[in-house]
C-alpha cells in the first residue's frame, strides 16, 4: 500500500503560476498551460488528467504509438471511447504540425444542433508517445473563451522526453 501511495504522489503534477491568467502544469510525461483557477486532477492509472473550469473541461491523456503512428487506428480508437461517452457527429481528421514540430491529428464532434461541442488534438512525439488533448464546450456562449484556452493548451504542450 505504501509503494502505491508513493507512486501516485510521484506522478502528480507541479503547477506554477505564470502571472498572466494561466498556470504551467508539469508532469513526468509532458507540460502544458491551462487557465489559472481551474482544478487540475491527479492522473488516472490509464494516463488521463482533467482540467475543470467554471464553464468547461479540458483533458490530457498519454499513450504510446511508436515512431510512426497509424492515424487511422488512433482516430478509430479515439472514436470508440468518445462515442461511448456521448453520441455526436465526428468530422474527418486533419493532419498538421505544431510550431514545436509535433505531428498532429485534429477533429471535432458536433452535437444534435451541429455545434462542435467537443474538440480534439492528438500530438505525436518523434520518440513515440502521443498526447491526446480535448476540450468540452457546453454552449456557444463559452466557445470563444474555451477555444482560446484550448488553443493555448495545444500551443504550449511539450513532451518531457523531447
Amino acid at each position: 500500500m505504501f509503494a502505491l501511495f508513493v507512486a501516485q504522489t510521484a506522478l502528480d503534477a507541479k503547477v506554477t503560476d505564470l502571472k498572466d491568467g494561466f498556470v504551467k502544469v508539469v508532469t513526468p510525461a509532458y507540460s502544458l498551460e491551462v487557465p489559472k483557477g481551474w482544478e487540475v486532477s491527479k492522473e488516472t492509472p490509464f494516463g488521463q488528467r482533467e482540467f475543470d473550469g467554471p464553464k468547461g473541461k479540458m483533458t490530457a491523456m498519454t499513450a504510446n504509438a511508436g515512431p510512426k503512428p497509424d492515424w487511422d487506428q488512433l482516430y478509430k480508437t479515439s472514436m470508440f471511447f468518445i462515442m461511448r461517452e456521448k453520441k455526436g457527429t465526428a468530422t474527418p481528421y486533419k493532419l498538421g504540425k505544431t510550431d514545436q514540430g509535433y505531428n498532429t491529428c485534429s477533429f471535432t464532434i458536433s452535437d444534435e444542433s451541429g455545434f462542435a461541442d467537443r474538440r480534439y488534438v492528438l500530438l505525436h512525439s518523434p520518440k513515440g508517445p502521443v498526447l491526446a488533448l480535448s476540450v468540452k464546450i457546453p454552449s456557444k456562449t463559452e466557445e470563444k473563451q474555451l477555444q482560446a484556452a484550448f488553443d493555448r493548451m495545444v500551443k504550449t504542450a511539450r513532451f518531457a522526453s523531447n
